[in-house]
């Protein structure tokens, strides 16, 4: 199988949020799969299983390495769409679109890169700011009042959380034994942690602490989720907005996302979009 290895989000190499992509030339079953998900260790690794279709999409699937397949991931979409249209397209097309299980998704060439569209928003439960504060290591002052903290989903899900400040979102520090005990109290809210500071002129800074533990330099799926609740909270007054996340930099990995968001006459779009890059390529045994 042909494998490529892709910064997405990222402005340039070795930034944004690494992504193995394989091209299947062989039945590939899923114990292999995760396998090599595993064996790369990446946040995310994906497959393309199938050439354009006759409804014009890509079948592909996307594994994590500890936690199986996931229906749907943004980086992972945001990538895999950049390969297509390069390796396979010659940069012919300005739609890739990926059948994935969340069901098709189309990604775009625009002027920000490569733009995905994401599923209309589902929002759910507000959390309390007490148990935030605990479970990250930060004071309760340190949590905007002014928004909720809520559950949303645009097809993966993410609990959003408002901070007040810079120094708060740079310490955070997830507490393994006080965030199962929250899971417990939430279990449908056992899924990504997205906080978010609003540096003005449109730009937001973020941070994403996922279910395992670990950090994600560049999250589109929640950004995603982000912008369905800055328009369900009329965050900025508008029906129909744009801005700029950087995300990743506490982690030496700069990601830059950019975000529009939209409701009109009841229907959404929700965009995120970034530039990726490829650092390698070659044969996967």
């Amino acid at each position: 199988m042909k494998f490529y290895i892709v910064d997405c989000f990222a402005e340039e190499k070795y930034q944004g949020n690494e992504l193995l992509v394989l091209k299947a030339d062989r039945p590939v079953s899923d114990e292999e799969q995760q396998k090599i998900a595993r064996e790369i260790n990446f946040s995310e690794t994906t497959f393309i299983l199938s050439d354009k279709k006759e409804d014009g999409g890509y079948d592909v699937r996307i594994w994590t390495p500890n936690s199986g397949e996931m229906p749907f991931a943004g980086h992972p979409t945001l990538g895999t769409a950049y390969v297509i249209r390069h390796c396979y397209e010659g940069s012919s097309n300005d739609t890739v679109k990926l059948n994935l299980k969340v069901g098709q998704i189309p990604v775009d060439v625009t002027e920000d890169g490569m733009t995905m569209s994401q599923n209309p928003p589902e929002f759910g439960e507000i959390m309390t700011r007490e148990e935030i504060a605990e479970i990250y290591g930060i004071e309760v002052d340190e949590i905007r009042d002014d928004f909720p903290i809520q559950w949303a989903s645009t097809g993966l899900e993410a609990v959003i959380i408002p901070l007040k400040a810079r120094e708060a979102l740079s310490k955070l520090v997830t507490d393994k034994e006080k965030f199962m005990a929250y899971v417990g109290r939430h279990s449908k809210n056992y899924c990504n942690h997205l906080f978010f500071v609003d540096m003005g002129n449109n730009i937001f800074a973020a941070r994403c602490l996922m279910e395992d533990f670990v950090e994600d330099p560049a999250t589109g799926s929640a950004n995603g989720d982000l912008a369905g609740y800055m328009i369900h909270h009329n965050y900025f007054g508008s029906d129909d907005v744009r801005y700029t996340v950087y995300q990743g930099e506490d982690m030496g990995r700069l990601s830059v996302l950019h975000v529009h968001a939209a409701l009109k006459d009841e229907r959404w779009t929700i965009e995120v979009g970034g530039n990726c890059h490829i650092v390698a390529s070659g044969e996967w045994d």
